[in-house]
């Protein structure tokens, strides 16, 4: 019987047409974002070429035209002259230019020299996508120490590894951005009906007849392996795409994460720090796991007492964006109870893993805090599952 069940669930939501689409949809999205949108946005200080050459030219011109108008005595009031400025412009934009154009990203990172940004048009700036699906505007103030971590330890460097353009980099700017939140309410999405659509059958299944709470204990897992097989499948897909495009990357490769456990002395100590892609995807990995199944089997509660997949999917929803709605920056309670004892304090597994979290967490080892919660409420949930299995029969359930 289980066996069949396990195939049942599977072919069910392979050949579910809700999921069919959300699986083409999903696959094109990351399609498209590696081939056309993400080698358009520009990266963090990424330079425009064209408009480089453009105020070069314009700045060469003003050394040209000083000189020949005699114009080379500093101001007394600035100190310098328009010939001198144009001429230390000219010099930086010259280095950096060359760097670029050999392709040079190890002398790219040491210039220090940057156009001024309100000064020249960025690469194709109406193609930024404005909400933050990628955690893009996090990493800003790690950009000096990536910058030397890169310089002193990546060896062959880069341009897509400075715009954080692989692979491994854009899968940590998802999971710090909305990806956490855009993974549960697929998830949600794909299995707020396989319960349900039990009540649909109008024929008996075959095989030894199990428990009703293993039942609905076996179909859910399967469903949720079904997920995580998508959820995988499109992971390598992307990979492969866009590491043939912009580089594959490692996981020793730097991101910024902020180390709170260095304020625990008397003294302060700036808590910025680096960390490596690999230690973040397996600090990352236990919440994901206990969250997903967490999910699971709220799904499956949900579904013997509402009956319904539409109320299902949209309870499911709203338990995944309660945190967005409800939670401020400065918020430290609820119902009078401290957010670090709700699960949804920690949906947002990206920054609880580098520690940009709220003041509120900040008294508390909130890593492990986050998993012991997780863990607590998925005990809860199971205790609640066995009740409703009892209290709703698979009788009183499909009618």
């Amino acid at each position: 019987m289980i066996r069949e069940l396990i195939t049942e669930t599977i072919k069910y939501m392979w050949r579910n047409k809700k999921n069919r689409l959300f699986m083409v949809v999903s696959l094109g999205i990351v399609f498209c974002h590696a081939v056309f949108i993400l080698p358009n946005i520009p990266g963090q200080n990424e330079v425009d070429i064209e408009q480089l050459e453009r105020e070069m030219l314009g700045n060469e011109q003003t050394m040209e035209d000083n000189l020949a108008q005699g114009r080379t005595v500093p101001s007394i009031m600035t100190g310098t002259s328009a010939y001198e400025a144009a001429a230390n412009d000219y010099v930086n934009q010259r280095q950096l230019l060359t760097a670029l154009k050999q392709g040079d990203a190890r002398r790219y990172l040491s210039i220090d020299y940057r156009p001024d940004v309100t000064e020249r048009t960025e690469v194709n700036r109406e193609l930024e996508i404005s909400l933050p699906v990628l955690g893009t505007s996090l990493e800003s103030q790690f950009l000096p120490l990536k910058s030397q971590f890169y310089i002193n330890n990546i060896d062959p460097l880069g341009f897509h590894t400075i715009h954080e353009r692989t692979s491994f980099q854009q899968l940590h700017l998802f999971l710090i951005g909305l990806g956490p939140i855009i993974l549960f309410l697929g998830a949600i999405f794909m299995i707020s009906d396989v319960t349900v659509k039990d009540r649909k059958l109008k024929t008996q299944k075959a095989g030894v007849p199990m428990k009703w709470y293993t039942y609905l204990l076996v179909q859910s897992c399967t469903a949720l392996f079904v997920v995580l097989c998508f959820y995988g499948v499109l992971t390598a897909v992307f990979f492969l795409v866009n590491g043939l495009l912009h580089g594959f990357g490692t996981v020793t490769l730097p991101i910024g994460a902020f180390d709170w456990s260095a304020q625990e002395g008397s003294g302060y100590s700036n808590p910025i720090s680096l960390d490596s892609i690999g230690a973040f995807l397996v600090k990352a990995l236990p919440y994901f796991l206990l969250f997903f199944y967490l999910i699971t089997r709220l799904n499956t509660l949900f579904s013997l007492l509402f009956k319904q997949e539409v109320v299902v999917l949209i309870i499911g929803a709203f338990m995944i964006l309660f945190q967005q709605l409800y939670y401020g920056p400065e918020t430290t309670e609820l119902l009078g109870i401290d957010i670090s004892w709700f699960p949804q304090t920690y949906l947002e597994i990206g920054k609880i893993v580098t520690g940009r979290v709220s003041e509120a967490l900040l008294l508390t080892d909130y890593y492990s805090r986050g998993l012991i919660v997780i863990a607590a409420a998925i005990l809860i949930t199971e205790g609640l599952n066995v009740i409703a299995a009892k209290k709703i029969t698979r009788q009183a359930f499909v009618r």
